[in-house]
């Protein structure tokens, strides 16, 4: 843009005041190219698009991604809970005063300074399968997070989908409000030749303005159904709502098999065998099954294997360091038979602590143990879970055969919906070609001078109003349509 505009500077100033208007008239060209170019560049949005992108950006569904991660942990775990359990432990310790040395036994009174290391491991033989069925509980609750993500993508698919056929409404009704309006902006401009010419009367002209009026009022009320209709799927696709966008209008043409209309009850058992939410269910019932398993092995009594390995370092372990050293003979207060003095040989000793490498190694211990632990009395928590779990699967139960009822009667619902608005159509479509040259004829007779203004309007009316009816019972059908679509599993598209 800034590179045109200095070129046709450029020109401006190479040339005399004479070419000044083709100058202008030049600038006025090029700026409306750019700006047809610019709205031939806008982006439009099909409704695959538009599904697209409220998938990837759903803050809904984005939390229920990361619910399903944290559920996937939840499995991760209660398999890893099935493994043996083990832990390294260390000590270091300083002790004051009296006190029994563990590695000597002995009385130690002064200042000792002892370590302490030691491996140890448990696991679970046996607890009533409960840590199984947690496993298989926690599997099957995967299996729901994941069932429910996919109902909540196809149900915001199917609100995008119902949000894009009411613009595609919208627009084609803002159209025939156009049409209308321009209609009778023709028809005043006749009705004023017809007027001055003497040939109507002015009150003619005045109601012919006032059905005018009352064009623009709908074409108006139209404009606004549309932008609001534009701001609700921006928001449902978490657009902002002054962004740029336009939907890539289709085309619809309807038929008598418009759309494949199935028989309601084969649309109905394709969606039980496929439909997620049918799939969720059941695997609700699979989990409150397990549920009820983990609740009942709480009766049985478990058994759990433990072993460890364990030594350490004490400074109160003395050992003798080198020879003892001879000191001589010295009475030991003993008296022989014959009176003689006894006297014993006296040495000297000196001590060490032991080294750590020999401590560690002489003071290994070693232990295994079974531990039995058989539930008597709890309070009745144990049989209160057990008949709060028996409740959890009759309920499971009934919201798979609500969920299944629910499916049913809107299937059935939208099958009879959309073969009533065809019908419907059909209808309105005779009678708009029925009442078009029944407007036809009486605007010939107006201009003729043979009706008033007060028939005309009254044919005009009861055609734009036959024409929005067919325009309703048109977008009815679509929508009951897509919706058999969506749970026969045809793609939501045009």
């Amino acid at each position: 843009m800034s590179l045109i505009l200095f070129c046709i500077f450029m020109l401006q100033k190479k040339h005399n005041k004479t070419h000044t208007m083709k100058i202008k008239q030049l600038i006025l060209f090029l700026i409306l190219l750019l700006g047809v170019n610019s709205i031939s560049a806008q982006k439009l949005w099909s409704l695959e698009e538009c599904i697209n992108y409220a998938l990837d950006h759903n803050i809904e569904i984005k939390q229920q991604s990361l619910n399903l991660q944290v559920q996937q942990t939840n499995v991760k775990r209660s398999k890893a809970s099935m493994l043996p359990s083990l832990s390294a432990n260390a000590s270091d310790v300083v002790n004051w005063g009296k006190s029994v040395d563990r590695y000597t036994n002995e009385f130690a009174d002064s200042r000792t300074n002892s370590v302490n290391l030691y491996v140890q491991g448990s696991v679970t033989l046996f607890n009533g399968f409960q840590m199984l069925n947690t496993v298989k509980r926690d599997l099957s609750n995967l299996k729901v997070k994941e069932y429910d993500l996919d109902v909540t993508k196809d149900l915001k698919s199917l609100s995008i989908t119902t949000a894009f056929l009411q613009i595609v409404y919208d627009k084609e009704n803002l159209k025939n409000k156009q049409d209308q309006v321009r209609l009778s902006e023709t028809q005043v401009a006749r009705t004023e030749k017809l007027v001055n010419a003497g040939s109507l009367a002015k009150g003619d002209l005045y109601n012919i303005k006032s059905q005018l009026a009352s064009d623009q009022a709908q074409l108006i009320k139209a404009e606004s159904q549309l932008s609001l209709s534009y701001l609700k799927i921006k928001q449902m696709m978490d657009l902002p709502g002054d962004a740029t966008f336009e939907i890539e209008t289709p085309i619809i043409e309807l038929t008598e098999n418009f759309g494949g209309l199935q028989d309601p009850y084969k649309v109905y058992d394709y969606a039980l065998k496929n439909r997620p939410e049918i799939k969720s269910a059941e695997a609700q019932i699979e989990t409150s099954h397990k549920a009820l398993s983990i609740s009942k092995g709480g009766i049985s009594p478990a058994l759990t294997l433990s072993a460890s390995l364990g030594s350490g370092f004490s400074g109160a372990n003395q050992i003798l360091d080198g020879a003892p050293t001879f000191n001589g003979y010295y009475p030991n207060g003993d008296m022989t038979g014959a009176g003689d003095t006894v006297f014993s040989p006296s040495f000297n000793y000196n001590y060490a602590t032991k080294t750590w490498d020999d401590q560690i190694i002489d003071n290994r211990n070693y232990s295994i143990g079974f531990h039995l632990s058989i539930p008597i009395f709890n309070g009745l928590r144990t049989y209160t879970n057990i008949s709060q779990s028996k409740i959890a699967v009759q309920q499971a139960e009934l919201n798979l055969e609500q969920t299944k009822r629910n499916m049913r009667q809107t299937i059935e619902q939208s099958y009879a919906d959309a073969r009533s608005s065809f019908k419907q159509y059909e209808a309105a479509k005779l009678q708009v070609d029925a009442l078009t040259e029944a407007y036809n004829y009486s605007e010939e007779k107006f201009n003729a001078g043979m009706i008033d203004a007060f028939e005309y309007n009254s044919a005009k009316i009861k055609l734009d109003l036959a024409k929005s009816q067919l325009l309703t019972a048109k977008f009815e059908y679509v929508y009951r349509v897509k919706i058999l679509d969506f749970y026969y599993g045809k793609p939501l598209k045009f």
